[in-house]
């Protein structure tokens, strides 16, 4: 699913507007009508019953006027509330509610503080007439970038206290007023919609941590010829399961030593747990071969939970991994295609010299996480050097130490963050590819690709699931996947996993039943299966 900015759908409008001839009022038009047709599907027939419009300033109250229109010629009762002077308006939204007077559907000014504190008696006595289909939020769209204030957060405020009190459905224009398009951070206080629909193309803000206030997200096609979404630079895409590179099949006459062999370098004492899940992330994703190379003193441990993948107990490493095992450790890449570095295996010194080596002089891609990153993060100056594809996978802490910044930061601005690190450090180097985790994971890469992923839920916020992560997309690399794709389907498939597993148990599942659900996961995609719908529910 492509997504764009909102200066890039600006861009767009207007480009379709200039250069198509294509009139705004057919745009304003195709939105409102599009909208009025998502709300009878997600809530039923409108006809006999009330739709109460909130209108803002600009396009959104046009929107919002051709909402109350299209909706009194389906039968049903519309109300619309502004809250600036209608009579202000101007170009399209303006014509739009000279129509409204002409049809004299019923408006309410709330101007003021004072107006406003008495809409809620007015919603409560329109309903004595007739019942609420729904309530429509057209107060701001993608271009806001400053925090509600005045009778603007208030009206925010008494559209969410309805939906909470009086369980209404709320419906939102584009996207919930008061969340920000690009970063989904919430500008003071933010609608929370049952039903969000967008125009033209899905934004960044749908998906990002705030997407719990989109509810469920409807795409409508207001008329941007295609040929500008071919045109533009649009590199953003949102990874569903329509979107995913496809599976690739086997043939028929494949072996073990023809899907990827793997190595691991992870874990130390305490922290045995995460290189194991590292590795059934990496058998699970379907690599040919798995091996670990671990410290001495812990292989009994390794040798007895993981009876399918290889392990190679390193002499000099007791207890941690040590650079004094680096020769070993560079004859053990000498067979393999990709390497895993990071999981629960330290920060001690002699460890940190094995990273910082490796990372720089071994060019086979590597899936760089955990407490790899933390040591990375205390030399950035290392990560343009690198000798081969990198793929970091940080969470907002490791972030915000990759970046010298704070979580707050990096959660402000979660794409600009990841975008940030990838084109910063692998403009000079071999490519980067970071995926930032969490609600919403991010990636992107040097060249200016960037997704952001819709599956999982808040039930995998549990310890080890970025474990399993690292190994799945080891594994998928290598197989042979394009860095990319490994990144995309990994973060995606170890989502859906999740999800399939939360249809059952919205929580108290664990990373390694996880990765036990990915071969059925990736067995249902791959045939076709069922497409999650994108709501709350699923996030």
């Amino acid at each position: 699913m492509q997504l764009a900015s909102s200066a890039q759908m600006r861009e767009l409008d207007r480009r379709t507007i200039e250069e198509y001839q294509l009139p705004g009022m057919v745009l304003m038009e195709n939105a409102g009508r599009g909208t009025v047709e998502a709300m009878a599907r997600s809530f039923g027939p409108l006809m006999g019953r009330q739709v109460i419009v909130f209108a803002g300033p600009g396009n959104n109250g046009g929107d919002g006027s051709v909402i109350a229109r299209t909706v009194l010629n389906q039968g049903a009762y519309p109300r619309l509330f502004y809250l600036v002077d209608p009579a202000t308006l101007k170009g399209d939204a303006g014509h739009n509610f000279r129509i409204i007077q002409k049809l004299q559907i019923p408006y309410t000014l709330l101007t003021t503080d004072e107006k406003l504190a008495g809409a809620e008696e007015q919603i409560l006595d329109l309903l004595r007439d007739a019942p609420l289909h729904s309530l429509v939020d057209a107060l701001f769209g993608i271009g806001l970038d400053r925090p509600l204030e005045g009778r603007f957060l208030a009206a925010v405020q008494l559209i969410n206290r309805l939906r909470r009190e009086r369980k209404m459905q709320v419906v939102s224009v584009d996207i919930p007023s008061g969340l920000n398009s690009d970063t989904a951070q919430v500008q003071g206080e933010a609608i929370q919609a049952d039903l969000t629909v967008t125009y033209g193309l899905a934004k960044p803000g749908h998906f990002h941590h705030g997407a719990p206030a989109v509810g469920r997200l409807e795409r409508v096609d207001i008329g941007i010829p295609p040929q500008l979404h071919r045109q533009g630079e649009l590199p953003g895409t949102a990874l569903t399961a329509e979107s995913l590179p496809r599976l690739k099949g086997r043939s028929s006459d494949s072996h073990k030593g023809s899907n990827g062999h793997l190595l691991i370098l992870a874990g130390s004492r305490g922290t045995t747990g995460a290189a194991i899940l590292a590795a059934q992330g990496a058998l699970r994703s379907g690599s040919g071969l798995v091996s670990l190379g671990v410290p001495h003193e812990l292989n009994p441990i390794f040798e007895a939970r993981l009876i399918e993948a290889m392990t190679v107990p390193l002499a000099n490493s007791a207890t941690a991994l040590s650079h004094r095992d680096l020769e070993t450790i560079i004859a053990l890449l000498a067979d393999k295609d990709s390497l895993v570095l990071g999981p629960g295996m330290g920060t001690e010194a002699d460890t940190a010299r094995l990273v910082l080596h490796l990372y720089q002089h071994d060019p086979r891609p590597q899936v760089v996480d955990a407490d790899a990153l933390n040591i990375l993060g205390r030399h950035p100056e290392i990560l343009s050097r690198a000798a081969g594809v990198r793929i970091l996978t940080p969470h907002p802490g490791e972030m915000a130490r990759l970046c010298s910044s704070t979580v707050q930061a990096v959660q402000r601005d979660r794409l600009a963050a990841a975008q940030w690190l990838s084109r910063r450090e692998g403009e000079r180097a071999q490519p980067l590819i970071t995926i930032l985790k969490g609600a919403g994971t991010v990636i992107a890469d040097g060249q200016g690709r960037w997704s952001i992923n819709t599956s999982g839920n808040p039930g995998m916020a549990t310890g080890g699931m970025g474990d399993v992560l690292a190994g799945i997309i080891g594994g998928f690399l290598a197989q042979g996947l394009d860095p990319w794709e490994a990144a995309c389907l990994g973060v995606y498939l170890h989502g859906r996993s999740g999800d399939d597993l939360a249809d059952s148990r919205p929580f108290g599942y664990t990373a390694s039943e996880l990765a036990d659900q990915l071969p059925a996961t990736m067995a249902e995609l791959a045939a076709g299966g069922k497409t999650r719908v994108q709501t709350t529910a699923n996030r």
